[in-house]
């Protein structure tokens, strides 16, 4: 009975020492909205941050899924076209990256004129298929971007 009693107050201090321990700090997420678009076949989430300077030409990325049975359709030319928003410019349509059947990644370059968030706003125009169809849509997005 000494042993068990041992070693029950050996697990109860354990477990109160795993207690006072703090998590890891969580990684940088982007703030707002963690899905910008979704639909039955595809969601759109802010991808990773970069720093971003004023004046400076600026990187925003988009995280693309395709979802259920659906797979990207590499025919087709994903964009981002963007709404004209004070203080901002952003060059060209996007680049859209591949990176597997279902994924890819969407990169936005941008100047900010001034600091603080930016907002960024516009169409991304996007195609899914499986074996049997395939879905167009233009969702309008907007969410902001860190300037420093």
């Amino acid at each position: 009975m000494g042993r068990e009693l041992t070693a029950v107050g050996a697990l109860a201090v354990l477990a109160l020492g795993c207690r006072d321990k703090k998590p890891p700090p969580a990684p940088d997420k982007p703030a707002g909205p963690a899905v910008l678009a979704e639909k039955a076949f595809f969601r759109i989430e802010p991808g990773p941050r970069t720093p971003c300077a004023v004046g400076a030409p600026c990187e925003a990325r988009l995280a693309f899924s395709a979802l259920g049975d659906y797979h990207v359709n590499d025919r087709y030319p994903f964009k981002f076209v963007a709404d004209v928003v004070a203080g901002m410019t952003v060059d060209g349509t996007g680049t859209f990256a591949q990176d597997d059947a279902k994924h890819g990644t969407m990169t936005i370059t941008f100047r900010a004129l001034k600091r603080g968030p930016a907002k960024l706003a516009g169409t991304f125009k996007l195609s899914v298929c499986t074996e049997e169809k395939c879905e167009i849509e233009e969702p309008k997005l907007a969410f902001e971007v860190p300037v420093e």
